[in-house]
């Protein structure tokens, strides 16, 4: 990328106060809806809540790692106890709130919600420090900025203890923030703590759901492309390796084998892909695929979960390639889903007013969504007379992130939360896009304040 120099800009009273509206409403919106979806849910156990993230708790604290012993993955009649199914993030904060506040599910909730809101936050303040002059763009970056805060899909993600979307919007949100806004030139000698957090987030967002994968890989690439400085990219790639490393190690140990992944990502490959998915999917308003998974396994021993994943990668794999038409639908139906719907699938239904917001909601992100998309494709295709390299290298990294991010759905299956953690590296690149006209080059080819 260009070198890029810039002059620190003067913070007046006024931006400081709109910093902590920045900083506040955030958090404010977030708790509300942790009292609105889980109010009702305030005498349950946290070590009961579905989605193993109850056992896995129970275990972690037990110090006995993330174990379960169930049938509940569609192998009744057969237990399989499982050590490596789950990336361990969700049970780790859980865990966190447990431990701090004891069994107490809005206490825990709302725990998580501010822990994991606190990377979005440094987001927020990134972008703050280089809003634009112009008061026309100043008001719609702020807008774009608070605006995830009122699509339900969205905090959906931030209240939610059960899915590892809960965790990973946070930290894919922090990683594309350091990656465009970080400016260098600005602090010299705080690039080796952005460094370190940078590395912290595609770890932590590594961690929290082994689809994340790809996208690590391609926000990596994109730190190693654009930081110039030889040491920051040796920290942060042996950072971000070790992470797998680690994570394969522990699961050897716990389970015997070396993975990255979990020993889930075969049966989730083979939801996706088998005789009954075009009539199972998309699910009705307010259902899932899980019931499926008895149908599945039906008529299989399994005598660890390995056998288990290996079995459903094979079965996956299979059908892949026997049915390649069915598949092309299958995937056309995925892609629609994530890019298209209008309508949340995967999770549980809503009606009246809570419908009525729901997808108002989605249509804001849809139209988010789409406009940054398009604004990238137009800068990575269509230079004219726009000499802002960085800005072209921006559009072409978050276009990378939206394939990555989408891909192991496509492969697998497709809900509306698996779309909805691009909601906010969609507004941090059109906030990027809006606050890019404010810095002139002068005669030298330089940026300049």
């Amino acid at each position: 990328m260009p070198r890029i120099a810039i002059a620190r800009p003067g913070r007046t009273v006024q931006d400081r106060c709109l910093l902590w509206v920045l900083l506040i409403v955030p958090v404010l919106m977030s708790l509300a809806a942790v009292w609105i979806l889980d109010h009702a849910k305030a005498e349950r156990s946290l070590f009961s809540v579905t989605n193993l993230v109850g056992p896995t708790t129970r275990s972690l604290l037990a110090g006995d790692g993330i174990t379960v012993c169930t049938e509940d993955m569609g192998t009744r009649g057969n237990p399989i106890c499982f050590h490596a199914a789950r990336m361990p993030a969700s049970a780790v904060a859980v865990a966190a709130g447990i431990w701090l506040f004891g069994d107490r599910y809005l206490w825990v909730a709302c725990f998580k919600t501010v822990l994991l809101l606190l990377p979005v936050e440094f987001a927020i303040y990134l972008v703050w420090r280089l809003l634009p002059r112009s008061q026309v763009r100043r008001k719609l970056v702020v807008l774009l900025l608070l605006v995830p805060f009122t699509i339900a899909a969205f905090l959906a993600d931030v209240s939610n203890l059960l899915v590892d979307e809960g965790s990973s919007y946070s930290f894919l949100a922090v990683a594309v923030a350091i990656l465009f806004f970080d400016r260098r030139d600005l602090e010299v000698r705080s690039g080796w703590g952005r460094a370190m957090l940078f590395a912290v987030a595609l770890d932590g967002l590594y961690l929290s759901k082994s689809g994340m994968q790809v996208a690590v890989m391609v926000l990596l690439v994109a730190y190693l492309g654009v930081e110039r400085q030889a040491k920051l990219r040796l920290v942060v790639a042996v950072m971000v390796a070790a992470t797998p490393i680690g994570w394969a190690m522990h699961q050897h140990h716990a389970s015997g084998r070396y993975s990255v992944g979990t020993s889930f990502d075969g049966l989730n490959l083979h939801k996706g892909n088998n005789a009954g998915f075009l009539q199972n999917y998309p699910p009705q308003h307010g259902d899932s695929l899980d019931w499926y998974d008895f149908e599945l396994s039906r008529g299989h021993y399994f005598s660890d979960e390995w056998s288990f994943n290996d079995y459903h990668r094979r079965a996956a794999v299979e059908y892949l390639v026997s049915h390649p038409r069915e598949t092309l639908v299958g995937d056309l139906r995925k892609g629609k889903i994530l890019f298209f719907s209008l309508e949340k699938y995967g999770s549980t239904a809503s009606h009246g007013v809570r419908r009525l917001i729901e997808d108002a909601g989605m249509v804001v992100f849809r139209l988010v969504f789409w406009a940054a998309i398009g604004s990238a494709l137009f800068l990575v295709f269509y230079r004219g007379r726009n000499r802002d390299r960085s800005l072209r290298v921006a559009a072409a990294i978050y276009l990378a992130l939206v394939a990555a991010c989408s891909l192991p759905y496509l492969l697998g299956f497709a809900y509306t939360r698996h779309a909805s953690i691009l909601i906010y590296p969609s507004v941090l690149f059109c906030c990027r896009v809006l606050c890019a006209p404010e810095w002139d080059y002068n005669e030298g080819g330089m940026l300049t304040g």
